[in-house]
């Protein structure tokens, strides 16, 4: 599978550990994001586990059909799920931890991507960079009433759904065709909280290669004042020429 990535991680201007995970597998075309949350390190383990024990699942899955990797995607996510929220339950001081998760599957036509809470999945075409998830979170929740409102949102980083803290984690899958030279872009909220996907679409477009990409939005990320975690995950799929 002849595909490009790169991940870097930040563990940003104020948080004493980096509870942010990462894996990228290009040889089977699987790539994913967690961003942990929990006290006593919950957050960090939560992610780790559950990257882990998905990356476990996803490495059996044979077929390459796009309705069948729906189903088994959904399946190796609901049981990282399970697995991370028992661990949390007869483990004291991890109790209640958990993570986001966003990933992807890259098929032989298409993308078959998944979400769970914040973290989301770009797509950059043509110059292009469009949002392809939806946060689970209360602010878009808000966002969708439409209403409007003098004082800033006062839930913005709460999240709706999340891997480990409720029996079904009910991730949102999707498919999505892939293109010669399209670049597909995982990251934490720690990036996206701070810049607008203009932002993110004009530092792609200057920027000579996925190292240096991730470099400069994890940079700028920083100078807006981030205080999170700041992770990406970039995977690029050469252009036929």
């Amino acid at each position: 599978m002849n595909l490009n990535s790169f991940g870097l991680s930040d563990i940003g201007l104020s948080r004493a550990n980096n509870e942010d995970v990462w894996v990228a597998l290009p040889e089977i075309g699987f790539f994913a994001l967690a961003d942990g949350m929990g006290g006593h390190q919950g957050g960090e383990i939560a992610a780790r586990e559950a990257v882990e024990h998905l990356v476990k699942t996803i490495k059996k899955v044979k077929c390459d059909d796009c309705l069948e990797l729906i189903i088994e995607l959904r399946h190796a996510i609901e049981k990282a799920n399970q697995w991370v929220y028992k661990l949390g339950k007869k483990t004291e001081n991890l109790n209640g931890m958990g993570t986001t998760l966003c990933c992807l599957i890259w098929a032989k036509d298409v993308i078959v991507y998944a979400h769970v809470g914040d973290s989301r999945i770009y797509r950059y075409r043509n110059k292009k960079l469009e949002l392809l998830t939806q946060d689970h979170s209360l602010l878009a929740k808000w966002l969708k009433t439409g209403k409007e409102s003098s004082t800033p949102f006062p839930y913005k980083n709460v999240i709706t759904r999340s891997i480990g803290t409720t029996q079904k984690a009910n991730p949102e899958i999707a498919i999505c065709p892939h293109e010669p030279n399209d670049l597909f872009f995982l990251c934490s909220d720690g990036l996206s909280d701070v810049l607008s996907v203009e932002e993110i679409e004009k530092i792609i477009h200057a920027s000579p290669d996925l190292q240096t990409t991730s470099e400069r939005l994890i940079e700028k990320a920083k100078i807006k004042g981030s205080s999170d975690n700041i992770t990406i995950l970039m995977v690029h799929a050469p252009s036929l020429s």
